[in-house]
């Protein structure tokens, strides 16, 4: 139900933007494009919400042309030239495709931009249309969603910082904790919560060396340390709602917990660290330091080339599967030109675009729920046609919007029933078309749509091997070794900038090959999917630290020495780095990441390396 209220809010978002844009359109005299506003206002508005204000308005700043040029482009050219048109489209979609590659925070940029750019090609504007108003309309959009998004983050800018870095103390995996580093990058990096990341990352990565050793300890010293560990937890989630808050608060007093029993080695010293981490990020919240952390800003500039660098490789798997789906889109676009004017070429398209996934499981799935989403939507039709006069067909489609979207990410199969009451309904009824024809050609099209994703999602690339989970895991493990070893040469003084930049390169295709195999490779089973995500992050978390050890510019023995440590430990020849002293707080706090990091590689290398 939790689920469905959210897709109720987001169909009124949907609402607003499109019907709010559409009609700006209308009342700038955009006349038939003012739809194409409306859809690619939708689009932007997807991409550019989820982070803070500031790095979303500059992302939404960075890909406007991107989203001009998709929108606008391949619709303007296809007044000159088809072919050029169909061009222009097929790169679009390609670096749609690629966009991902640099981050979970681009999956839904080039999901936006991908679905404005087909959109803007395929959809039929009714009347005829000038150069202006094609241009116009997805500026109109970009404008829209930029003041939009301005008015929405301006009451509490920082607020998804703040709940990023609550849910990454409250809840440990892998997706909170890789967010909340994410959003305060590219925020602006306040102290306190660069205390409060440090002191989460200290925290949490001693209690999973704890949790670790509670299989050696006898009964009574493993319940000992668990109820320790137990009343940490508790006090890490008050603190955790104490970071939430948009003003400081006074977060309660840490109520240190001690075993009553001997415990062996630094087991003692080890809960004195945990403890210590507590407090750090209790003084954090206390003082709430607004000063910003002298951070070097266009380390996040440099990681994004590192990622770009490390995509254009055809070993890389990402590069492969833009290739799979710009010549997924190229058939498509070429059969769409056989029929112009068809009012259903937007949804051909559309469907085609977003069933070509970088997992062909995830393309295997979606292709199956549009499929039976059509023929249930088909039969429900059959049946009101049967039933209800030819009149109801309208009123019937927008009913099936309405209630189709809040299912659009729980039950897809409903939503893609209902897109078929919704399309079929709308397009006979307005243009006056036969409904079972038209229902007969939409069922002919996903079918198609359906073909030409499954070709393209499971083709794999000739000469390309389809190396195990293992073996991927092995590989994107000594890459990342070899990077840190090569960041620890250059802390000494020696190595050269470009064969640590071969590392980097190296490193992330690895890391990117490892979430996104070669289609036809033998499927992970459950347990394997989860320790993938976990390695996966853990071995990006790496790479990014060693990016920000490198970009200090300074020769520095100490960490130079834990670089070398940490490759040693993620080798498995040695134990997990001790934190560096005599190092300053940002040198603290990329050592408490690194810590963490290899304790969640470590975590899914017993499932991985088999």
């Amino acid at each position: 139900m939790n689920a469905i209220a959210r897709g109720g809010g987001m169909l009124a978002a949907i609402l607003v933007v499109v019907g709010g844009t559409a009609g700006l359109g209308v009342a700038l005299g955009l006349g038939g494009t003012a739809m194409l506003a409306g859809l690619t206002a939708l689009f932007c508005f997807i991409a550019a919400t989820g982070g803070p204000l500031r790095p979303d308005l500059w992302l939404l700043a960075a890909f406007a042309p991107a989203v001009v040029l998709g929108g606008a482009g391949p619709r303007l050219l296809g007044e000159v030239s088809p072919v050029a048109s169909i061009a222009l489209l097929v790169l679009v979609v390609f670096a749609a495709a690629v966009v991902p590659a640099l981050g979970p925070r681009y999956v839904t940029v080039g999901l936006g931009l991908g679905m404005a750019s087909v959109f803007g090609y395929g959809f039929q504007l009714s009347g005829a249309a000038s150069p202006v108003q094609i241009i116009c309309a997805p500026a109109l959009a970009v404008g829209v969603v930029f003041v939009l998004r301005l008015l929405m983050g301006l009451r509490d800018p920082g607020k998804p910082t703040r709940t990023a870095l609550a849910d990454a103390l409250a809840g440990p995996d892998r997706a909170s904790a890789e967010r909340a580093v994410r959003l305060w990058v590219t925020d602006r990096p306040r102290a306190w919560q660069a205390r409060v990341l440090a002191g989460g990352a200290r925290y949490h990565g001693t209690a999973a060396l704890l949790r670790d050793r509670l299989r050696a300890f006898d009964e009574e010293q493993a319940a000992a340390v668990s109820r320790v560990l137990d009343a940490a937890d508790e006090q890490v989630a008050a603190l955790a709602e104490a970071v939430r808050a948009k003003t400081v608060s006074d977060p309660p007093e840490i109520e240190r917990i001690d075993p009553d029993v001997a415990l062996p080695g630094d087991t003692s010293a080890l809960l004195d660290e945990a403890w210590a981490g507590l407090s750090a990020i209790r003084e954090a919240v206390l003082a709430r330091d607004e000063s910003i952390v002298d951070f070097p800003r266009h380390l996040v500039r440099e990681a994004l080339r590192r990622e770009a660098t490390g995509v254009f490789s055809w070993r890389s798997a990402q590069l492969r599967h833009a290739v799979r789906c710009a010549l997924g889109m190229l058939v498509a676009a070429v059969i769409a030109t056989f029929r112009p004017g068809d009012p259903l070429t937007v949804s051909f398209l559309m469907t085609t675009f977003a069933l070509m996934q970088p997992e062909w499981r995830d393309t295997l799935a979606k292709a199956g729920q549009r499929a039976a989403g059509a023929v249930a939507g088909a039969v429900v039709l059959a049946v009101a046609l049967w039933l209800l006069p030819p009149g109801a067909l309208l009123p019937l489609g927008i009913v099936a919007l309405l209630v189709g979207f809040p299912f659009m990410q729980v039950k897809p199969m409903v939503f893609n029933g209902c897109m078929v009451l919704m399309s079929v309904g709308m397009n006979a009824t307005t243009r006056h078309l036969d409904a079972v024809s038209v229902l007969v050609e939409y069922l002919l099209l996903v079918a198609l749509a359906v073909a030409i994703g499954l070709l393209f999602g499971f083709a794999a690339v000739p000469g390309v091997p389809k190396p195990s989970v293992a073996q991927r895991f092995s590989d994107a493990v000594a890459e990342t070794g070899e990077l840190l070893a090569s960041v620890a040469e250059r802390l000494r003084g020696g190595g050269g900038r470009r064969e640590v930049g071969l590392r980097f390169r190296a490193a992330a295709r690895t890391h990117q090959d490892l979430l996104s195999p070669e289609p036809g490779s033998r499927e992970p089973s459950p347990e394997q999917r989860e320790a993938l995500e976990e390695a996966g992050q853990g071995l990006r978390g790496l790479a990014a630290s060693a990016g920000a050890l490198l970009q200090r510019d300074d020769q520095s023995p100490t960490m130079a020495s834990f670089a070398s440590a940490a490759a040693d430990a993620l080798a498995g020849s040695g134990e997990l780095p001790p934190r560096p002293a005599d190092v300053d707080e940002e040198e603290r706090l990329l050592a408490d990441l690194v810590r963490a990091d290899l304790l969640r590689v470590h975590r899914g290398a017993e499932v991985l390396a088999n």
